[in-house]
């Protein structure tokens, strides 16, 4: 499972890939919010980001903020962003990740999840 950390809602830069306007967490966000914020625009490996059959975006207290299957990436210069369909409703949503993310880079890969990666 890929898993994406995200940081406290701010404004989004000038020509933003995503057309964002803002990017982070806030409290009281929604899953489909949550995913705009957390799917991209990343450094990460794109052949093992789409071995992954699931992201999980959260926030830095670890807690799951919303859960996708990938369907695909998309190349933005350098970095990429994920494409994939948010599993609205997944019961890990508003809990603590299973899977701390220990890494400092916001990007991680983590072994097991639902779908047994």
């Amino acid at each position: 499972m890929l898993q994406i950390r995200i940081g406290a809602e701010r404004a989004a830069g000038e020509g933003d890939s995503l057309a964002r306007t803002v990017l982070g967490w806030r409290s009281g966000m929604s899953e489909d919010e949550a995913w705009e914020a957390g799917r991209g625009i990343w450094k990460f490996n794109a052949d093992r980001a789409l071995s992954q059959s699931e992201v999980q975006i959260i926030n830095t207290a670890g807690t799951v903020l919303a859960v996708a299957r990938i369907t695909g990436i998309s190349k933005h210069g350098d970095r990429y962003a994920l494409e994939g369909e948010v599993l609205l409703g997944d019961p890990r949503v508003g809990r603590p990740t299973p899977s701390p993310h220990l890494s400092r880079n916001p990007v991680t890969y983590i072994r097991g999840g639902r779908s047994g990666e």
